[in-house]
C-alpha cells in the first residue's frame, strides 16, 4: 500500500526552534569532531584537516555542515579540499589560527579570517572568501590571502556588532598594547578601531602564545598570555563602537611554570557570562589545571581571590575551552582519547559538574585530541545576540500559514510582504494563501536597540502542492532498475532513505523508497512501494529422443497462461516435432515471463534405408544412406558394385553416399550394400540390400 508523511516544523517555542544552529558541527584535532544536531553531541571520526590547535567550523541555520578548516585548507561537506582552497595563511600551531564570519546580508558568502603562528617568522593576518554557490553548492574559495596586518599574535576572537548584522574581528598586536578591532559590515571590512590596554605583548615570540576569547553576550574579552607572562588580561568590550577599556591582569597560577610549560593557555566564559574558565599548562608535577573565577566584580584582587581549582590531571597538557550550542564548555587535552566537559558552568565551584574524559574520540594511539577546539563567532551561542529571524508553523501544504519571530523583545515595530501583494503590520501574523507555489516573504523588523538600525529578513517558503509526489506503487517481475523522483524544484533540499541527494534515483532491488524535500524547515516525504511481482512457472520436462517417423509433442503443461512463444515461432500451448534439436518456450502471465527449453536427441529408432535414390542435381533425394540421426553405439557401411568391387565404405551414420566413386559418377544400376550396426541397447544387426541409382 502507498504511505505518505508530511512532517512540518511546528514552533512551540520561537528562542529554541528558531535557534542558530551555526557552530552545531565541530572539526578539530587529529580529523575528529562532535555534532550537536545530537544530544549528546555524536563523535565525529571522518574529518580530513588536522591541526595542532586552531580549527574552524560552520554549518548552515539548520545545522548541516556547510565546510570546515584548520588554517590551511578548506574542506566542503563532503570532506574534499575546496577549488583554490589550499594554502591559507592560518598555522596549524596557531591558537586561533581561523575564524568564519557570515557576510551580512548575503545568504552564501562566508570570510574566513587567518592568522599564524609564533614559529613564523612574521605571523599575518589575512581573509579569503568563499561562495557557498559555487562548485555545485559545495563552495569554492573565490578571494584568497588578502592581507590586513602583519605583526600580529595567535590571537583572534569574533563577536557581532550591537545591531546584531554586523561582526567584529578582533586582533592584537606585536610588541605593543594594543588592540585592533575591524568590522565587517555588507560594504567589506572597515578600517579598524586601535585600543590600547597598557599591558605591552613582547619578548620571546612564544609569550605570543594562547587564546583570545569573547563572551557570548559580547561585554566581555579575556587574553590568555603565556610563558613569560603567565597572565589573563581581562577587558570590557563596547560592540557598538569597537572599544576595548577597562584593562586588567591577574596571574592564575601561584607555582611559576617551568620551562617547555605554557602556563594560561584557553579561556572561556560561562553562558551567563558571570563567571571565567582558564586552562594552564603549569610544571612538572602540575602538569594541567582548570581554573575558575567569579569575574563580577571587575576587581583583579577579588577576581584572583575566587580562584577555585576545578580539575588537575596528568600526565595531559591543558589545551583550548569551548562554549557549545548546550551551553555546556568543551575541553581538550593534548593527545587525549576523549573531550572533558563542564555540564554545568553557571554554577560556582565543584557544582560545575566537569566531567573528565566525557566523549570517546578515538584510540590512543591515533591521537584524536590536540590543543584545539574551533574558533566561532561567539554571538552563536547567546540567543539575544542572533539577529531577528521568523519561521512558519503547520503542515508544508497549509495554504493557511501562521508566522512567528524568533524573539520579541527589542521590537518597535514590524513589516511583514507576504510575497503574494499582501502585507501586514501585525507581529505575528496568519496569512493565507491563494496557491501553492513559492513565496519571497520579506520582513522588516524595526529595533528598539543601540545600533537605531532595522533588520530585513528574507524568506522563501513553500506552500507543497500535495504529500504525494512520487507516484503509484509499483511492481516488477525482475529485480527492477527504474529512475523514480521528481524534476529539480529550486530552492528545495532532497533527501532519500539510501543517503542520496538528488531529485531522481535508479532503483537497485525491491523495497520501499522514500523522498523528503525540505525547504527552509518544511518538509515534505512520500514513499513508493517497489515489490516483487508472482512470476509464473514452465516445464517441458526432461530432455527426450525422436525417431523421424515418430515425432514427439512438446507440451507446457498448461493453457492458462497469457501467451506462448516457442522457438519454432508457433504460439499454441503445445507443438509437434519431428526432429532432433533444442527447442525453447516463452510464456507470459500477468506481463511476467518465464521460459524453459528441451534438448531432443535422436532416439533408438529403427534404421530405415531408401531402395532408390537420384543423385541428378536438383537437390531432391540425392545422397543415399541412413534416413535420420539414429542414435547408434556402433555403425558400418558398405556399398558394392555389380562386379563386387567397393566403392563406398563409412562408420558414420550421418555420411551418405552421393553416387560416385573417386570423385566420378557411376553409372544406373543396382548397387549391393551391407549394413552393420550396434543399437543404443547393446543389440547387433546385420543387413543388406539394393539400391537403384536412377539419373
Amino acid at each position: 500500500m502507498k504511505r505518505y508523511i508530511i512532517t512540518y516544523l511546528l514552533l512551540i517555542s520561537t528562542l529554541c526552534v528558531l535557534a542558530q544552529k551555526q557552530a552545531n558541527t565541530w572539526y578539530f584535532g587529529n580529523r575528529v569532531g562532535l555534532d550537536f544536531n545530537y544530544s549528546p553531541p555524536l563523535a565525529l571520526n571522518n574529518g580530513e584537516a588536522n591541526s595542532f590547535e586552531g580549527t574552524a567550523s560552520i554549518s548552515d541555520n539548520n545545522g548541516k555542515l556547510l565546510f570546515y578548516t584548520n588554517g590551511n585548507t578548506v574542506q566542503n561537506r563532503r570532506h574534499d579540499a575546496m577549488p583554490n582552497g589550499i594554502g591559507l595563511r592560518g598555522d596549524i600551531s596557531s591558537t586561533d589560527n581561523a575564524v568564519i564570519v557570515p557576510m551580512p546580508g548575503n545568504d552564501s558568502m562566508y570570510y574566513i579570517f587567518t592568522i599564524g603562528s609564533a614559529m613564523e617568522e612574521e605571523p599575518v593576518f589575512c581573509y579569503s572568501i568563499v561562495d557557498m554557490k559555487a562548485d555545485g553548492g559545495y563552495g569554492d574559495v573565490i578571494v584568497k590571502n588578502i592581507l590586513i596586518k602583519d605583526s600580529v599574535l595567535e590571537k583572534m576572537a569574533a563577536i557581532r556588532h550591537c545591531n546584531k548584522r554586523d561582526t567584529w574581528i578582533v586582533i592584537q598586536h606585536w610588541k605593543t598594547d594594543e588592540y585592533y578591532a575591524y568590522l565587517l559590515t555588507p560594504s567589506g571590512l572597515n578600517s579598524p578601531v586601535i585600543s590600547s590596554t597598557g599591558f605591552i605583548l613582547s619578548g620571546t615570540v612564544l609569550n605570543s602564545i594562547g587564546t583570545l576569547k569573547f563572551s557570548s553576550k559580547g561585554n566581555k574579552l579575556a587574553a590568555c598570555h603565556a610563558f613569560d607572562n603567565d597572565a589573563v588580561q581581562l577587558m570590557d568590550f563596547d560592540n557598538t563602537t569597537g572599544v576595548i577599556s577597562n584593562s586588567l591582569v591577574f596571574y592564575p597560577n601561584a607555582i611559576p611554570h617551568q620551562n617547555s610549560y605554557t602556563g594560561v593557555y584557553g579561556a572561556e566564559f560561562s553562558p551567563d557570562g558571570r563567571l571565567l574558565y582558564i586552562s594552564a599548562n603549569n610544571s612538572v608535577t602540575d602538569p594541567s589545571t582548570l581554573y575558575q573565577f567569579d569575574i563580577t566584580s571587575n576587581n583583579a584582587a577579588t577576581i584572583l581571590a575566587s580562584k577555585q581549582i576545578i580539575a588537575q590531571t596528568a600526565p595531559w597538557f591543558a589545551g583550548d575551552l569551548q562554549l557549545a550550542p548546550d551551553q555546556k564548555i568543551y575541553f581538550a587535552m593534548w593527545k587525549d582519547t576523549s573531550i572533558s566537559v563542564i555540564e554545568n558552568p553557571n554554577t560556582i565551584g565543584p557544582g560545575c559538574n566537569f566531567i573528565f574524559n566525557k566523549i570517546y574520540l578515538g584510540p590512543e594511539n591515533s591521537n584524536p585530541v590536540q590543543f584545539g577546539l574551533p574558533t566561532f563567532l561567539q554571538s552563536y551561542f547567546d540567543s539575544t545576540s542572533n539577529p531577528y529571524d521568523f519561521g512558519r508553523t503547520g503542515n508544508c501544504t497549509d495554504l493557511s500559514v501562521s508566522f512567528l519571530l524568533s524573539r520579541l523583545s527589542g521590537i518597535d515595530s514590524v513589516k511583514w510582504d507576504f510575497g503574494d501583494g499582501q502585507q501586514s503590520q501585525v507581529l505575528q501574523p496568519t496569512h493565507t494563501y491563494t496557491a501553492p507555489g513559492f513565496y519571497d516573504v520579506n520582513l522588516i523588523v524595526y529595533k528598539i536597540d543601540c545600533s537605531g538600525l532595522y533588520d530585513t529578513i528574507n524568506r522563501k517558503i513553500w506552500i507543497a502542492d500535495s504529500g504525494e509526489f512520487l507516484g503509484a506503487d509499483t511492481s516488477s517481475c525482475n529485480l527492477l532498475t527504474m529512475e523514480i523522483g521528481v524534476d529539480v524544484i529550486i530552492g528545495v533540499n532532497y533527501l532519500w532513505n539510501t543517503g542520496f541527494t538528488g531529485s531522481k534515483i535508479t532503483t537497485t532491488g525491491f523495497g520501499d523508497y522514500w523522498l523528503e524535500m525540505e525547504q527552509n524547515g518544511c518538509k515534505v516525504r512520500d514513499t513508493i512501494k517497489v515489490s516483487p511481482r508472482p512470476k509464473p512457472t514452465v516445464g517441458l520436462g526432461a530432455d527426450t529422443s525422436i525417431c523421424r517417423y515418430k515425432p514427439v509433442v512438446l507440451s507446457t503443461a498448461s493453457s492458462n497462461y497469457d501467451s506462448y512463444l516457442w522457438s519454432t515461432g508457433e504460439t499454441t500451448p503445445t507443438i509437434l516435432v519431428n526432429q532432433a534439436g533444442t527447442y525453447s518456450v516463452t510464456v507470459l502471465q500477468n506481463s511476467c515471463e518465464a521460459t524453459d527449453s528441451i534438448r531432443v536427441s535422436p532416439g533408438d529408432c529403427d534404421v530405415y534405408i531408401p531402395s532408390a535414390f537420384t543423385p541428378n542435381g536438383d537437390n531432391v533425394n540425392e545422397t543415399f544412406g541412413v534416413i535420420d540421426n539414429v542414435a547408434v553405439q556402433y555403425f558400418s557401411m558398405q556399398i558394392y558394385n555389380k562386379w563386387g568391387q567397393l566403392i563406398f565404405i563409412s562408420n558414420d551414420i550421418a555420411k551418405k553416399w552421393d553416387g560416385t566413386y573417386k570423385g566420378k559418377q557411376v553409372p544406373n544400376g543396382a548397387y549391393i550394400w551391407m549394413m552393420t550396426y550396434v543399437n543404443r541397447s547393446g543389440r547387433k544387426f546385420y543387413e543388406q540390400g539394393t539400391v537403384m541409382l536412377i539419373r
